[in-house]
């Protein structure tokens, strides 16, 4: 009892932190809270000597009474939207970072820092901190109280949507500069509860980036990540993700009075050693192996020979669970980790051709389904038989011809797009020169695809003044050709700008492993986009002054056919859909 009475003297006497406003003394709320706090903290006393939680007490700047002095003083309470429950044991913070074997020179993201207690043991500790809150109070907290420390930084973001990759890749390339033995970094949390999951399923899969990732998590959802048994209700897809990806360790539990304020249940720590890229199972795709996975437990009580019928027929996944030395009337709370990639290995080698012929067909279906596409490989045909032809009768110069009216018809309308373009504001930051070449290339290129639905008409007899309808045609040809120019004008200048933007970035992060830098690639892949637009806008002025017969000598419908084939291709490629990206869960 005496241990108690010290203890809680200690406390209640503390001197308020520094980076405490005073200005909050008397608030309401802290005296509302002082009291039942008083109480709580014996209670804390008794639990780490009970339940052997922490090292032994100990009084420091991070007790309860600063973190509620610390909350008053910005006028804020914890907020259950955001699952905020703050730590009032300074030893529970010692032992999450022991748990994670933070040391100096390590860099750490904290997530949900709070009032800093957790972020304080880092910084004592030499390690660089990464903190992301998504409560801005909270941000501006603890940015006031480490403004003194170079090795803080604090982004206001919703974790669950920030790109937590792009801001690792980006602090880590800069500091292994300096420190090259530090390869890797750590995560060390005591997590708002309602995202626990969503944070174990966007950190584990970043075994590139991170070695060790220390969590404070609900007591049972600690223990169904870390301990589930098979063929119970707490077998779940979360634990094949958890051990593909990690190694994971229950550490210790964290009774609940040890928060501000209490929650219902108890807590623990965990942590997951993350296994590098190079050792996760051996499967042929993440994206496969966790879409199967997902698609058994969707049907958890049904035998997998049924719940996977969309992927493959029965005989076949009856035969692969032989191969794997299953049942065929296993479940999937009967499998293992390895059951699985053993399952989906067998499965995948009997259905990759037919997935890879599916895959293929639908982005060609994606293709074609752009009436845009359509044209282009019209566009294409019709400037190979004028090549074909050059400019004699025959069926090549048949087929220039009736696929020249065709595409006509596919250009209906199409005049709007440009208008669009003319009247919408230019991008910020765009010099003037180059939003007026931009803006001519617009009104010229929408005149243009005007006009021609004239020569369309006059064409196929609607329009019966014939020499109007060709006087507008050539009409239409020079606006073609003046948007060509312009096009080609813009495409030299954004080269000009993207490339001094790359040089600027290439000092900042050095040549070396450059091209692993995201911002660096995706300027360099906007560079060549532009590049090959530039390349096709002076093939299509080329086009445009053959078509008009300036220079027939020189400029022949060969030529022009050949450039206008080159060209059509280069806007055939353009538009050809990406290949989707893969995805881990």
């Amino acid at each position: 009892m005496s241990v108690v009475v010290t203890i809680t003297s200690t406390i209640n006497s503390s001197p308020v932190p520094s980076w405490v406003n005073n200005n909050g003394d008397n608030s309401p709320s802290l005296r509302e809270t002082s009291a039942s706090f008083s109480r709580r903290s014996s209670k804390i006393s008794l639990l780490r000597k009970k339940k052997k939680v922490c090292c032994g007490a100990k009084s420091t700047d991070d007790d309860y009474h600063a973190t509620i002095k610390s909350l008053n003083s910005r006028g804020r309470f914890p907020r259950k939207s955001l699952g905020q429950h703050y730590m009032l044991n300074s030893d529970i913070n010692d032992q999450l970072a022991a748990a994670a074997k933070v040391k100096e020179g390590d860099f750490v993201l904290e997530i949900g820092p709070g009032t800093g207690s957790l972020t304080n043991v880092l910084l004592n500790l030499g390690a660089s901190v990464l903190a992301i809150d998504k409560d801005p109070h909270m941000v501006d907290l603890v940015r006031e109280r480490f403004a003194g420390s170079d090795k803080f930084k604090v982004l206001h973001e919703d974790f669950v949507k920030s790109h937590i990759r792009s801001h690792m890749l980006s602090f880590l390339e800069t500091r292994n500069l300096s420190h090259p033995d530090f390869a890797l970094a750590k995560v060390v949390s005591n997590l708002p509860f309602n995202i626990s999951t969503d944070v174990v399923k966007l950190l584990l899969p970043m075994g590139d980036i991170f070695s060790h990732v220390v969590l404070l998590l609900q007591d049972e959802a600690a223990l169904r990540l870390v301990e589930p048994a098979l063929r119970t209700s707490e077998y779940r897809p979360i634990n094949i993700l958890v051990n593909f990806y990690s190694e994971p360790e229950y550490n210790f539990r964290v009774p609940r009075e040890n928060f501000f304020p209490q929650p219902k249940v108890d807590a623990a720590v965990v942590t997951f050693k993350l296994k590098h890229p190079r050792d996760y199972p051996d499967v042929s795709s993440t994206k496969s192996f966790f879409s199967l996975v997902n698609s058994a437990f969707n049907g958890k009580r049904k035998m997998l020979r049924k719940s996977l019928q969309h992927l493959s027929s029965s005989p076949e996944i009856e035969k692969a669970l032989g191969v794997a030395g299953l049942p065929v009337t296993s479940r999937p709370e009967e499998l293992t980790l390895g059951d699985f990639v053993k399952l989906h290995n067998d499965l995948k080698m009997s259905s990759s051709s037919l997935e890879t012929t599916r895959a293929e067909l639908g982005l060609l279906v994606v293709y074609l389904n752009k009436a845009e596409a359509r044209d282009k490989i019209c566009r294409a045909i019709q400037y190979g038989s004028k090549f074909v032809s050059d400019g004699q009768p025959g069926t090549a110069q048949n087929v220039d011809k009736s696929t020249s009216l065709a595409r006509k018809v596919f250009r209906l309308f199409k005049f709007v797009n440009d208008l669009h373009a003319l009247i919408s504001p230019v991008p910020k930051g765009t010099p003037l020169p180059l939003a007026l070449l931009g803006k001519s290339k617009n009104a010229l290129l929408s005149t243009f695809l005007f006009l021609d639905q004239i020569v369309w008409l006059g064409r196929t007899g609607i329009y019966k003044n014939k020499e109007r309808a060709e006087l507008l045609g050539r009409i239409s040809l020079f606006c073609w050709m003046g948007s060509s120019a312009c096009t080609s004008l813009v495409e030299l200048g954004e080269l000009g700008r993207l490339s001094a933007s790359i040089k600027k970035l290439e000092k900042e992060i050095g040549n070396k492993d450059k091209h692993q830098n995201e911002q660096y690639r995706a300027k360099l892949q906007r560079s060549n986009e532009r590049s090959l637009a530039l390349i096709k806008a002076g093939m299509d002025f080329v086009v445009a002054f053959g078509l008009l017969q300036l220079a027939p000598k020189k400029v022949t419908p060969r030529v022009t056919g050949a450039f206008g084939f080159a060209s059509s291709l280069i806007s055939c490629y353009q538009l050809l859909p990406s290949h989707p990206k893969s995805k881990t869960v």
